[in-house]
């Protein structure tokens, strides 16, 4: 097993030599998160799985192990194991003494040199794996924007970090005319392209940092830090025009000419039209409202 720059295989029968090799049923723990760091295992056929619990007692897998692989060498120094490992397969495994573990690293070095490059490549694992998790948890599946909750906690923070500084902060608030008609009309899968494209053409018209969110079914909002509400109603004309011009093709060659839609907007500014992250959104409401009812396809600011 290669990792970074160093291969275990060599050590293998250093290892073997210390340690004493048993058996794991499928689905039995070698230890629990918190139990007494006082040996280190190699797996020597099966695989093994690494889990965390997180919030309300829900199981976590941060990685699985397969033979070959070191486990609990972190938890020699007299601190409790970090997760809790258990067996996916039944496994053979050979348990090491932690003293005998760590007088074989004092002996041989380049043991412990392996060993580094194994963590360098499971942090960089997890980190990855983290990072997707995160991503996903954030973003809304279909047009790949930040969701509704996220928007919800960068809007907040945002506004009190304008607070501090007094910079503004502009929300333009985007809802697509007459959407339910077209879905109707021509299907759920065309109004999910009008969606996807609508998303797109907002972050071809975004700035580095601002935050672009599906607020809910139909309807979009732009997140515009340091923007004045001139600023963010040329943001939103500059959407506008680009949804309006947008030919979509039917799905079929003989499914008719092009299709257009059009999309309302609404834009408020802090601290100019509100005082709180709550009014900001209601001031951006009401002038979307008022674009549709003075006749759709438009961006309104405050009267």
């Amino acid at each position: 097993m290669t990792v970074g720059d160093a291969n275990l295989e060599p050590f293998y029968p250093d290892l073997v030599g210390l340690g004493v090799e048993s058996a794991l049923d499928q689905g039995a723990l070698l230890w629990r998160e918190g139990d007494p760091g006082d040996s280190v295992v190699l797996l020597l056929s099966g695989m093994l799985e690494v889990v965390n619990e997180a919030n309300e007692g829900e199981e976590v897998v941060l990685r699985t192990l397969e033979p070959g692989a070191v486990v609990g060498e972190l938890a020699t120094d007299g601190q409790g194991r970090s997760a809790t490992v258990r067996a996916c397969a039944p496994c053979r495994i050979l348990r090491i003494p932690a003293a005998e573990f760590r007088g074989l690293l004092r002996r041989r070095p380049e043991v412990l040199e392996a060993l580094y490059w194994l963590q360098v490549d499971r942090v960089r694992s997890l980190t990855r794996q983290v990072t997707r998790t995160h991503q996903r948890a954030i973003t809304d599946p279909l047009t790949r924007l930040y969701n509704f909750g996220f928007f919800r906690q960068r809007l907040e923070i945002e506004v009190e970090r304008a607070r501090e500084t007094g910079d503004p902060v502009s929300l333009v608030l985007f809802d697509i005319d007459h959407f339910k008609k077209y879905n109707d009309t021509y299907g759920h899968e065309e109004g999910n392209v009008v969606l996807v494209t609508v998303a797109q053409i907002l972050k071809g018209v975004g700035r580095r940092g601002d935050i672009l969110a599906r607020y809910g079914g139909e309807e979009f909002v732009a997140l515009l830090y340091g923007a004045s509400e001139e600023e963010a109603l040329h943001f939103g004309e500059s959407v506008r025009k680009g949804v309006e011009a947008h030919a979509f093709k039917p799905a079929t060659p003989d499914g008719g000419p092009p299709r257009h839609v059009t999309i309302s907007a609404g834009c408020a500014s802090f601290p100019h039209h509100a005082e709180a992250d709550e009014d900001l959104i209601r001031s951006a409401d009401v002038n979307l409202y008022r674009a549709k009812e003075s006749g759709r396809n438009r961006v309104l600011g405050m009267a």
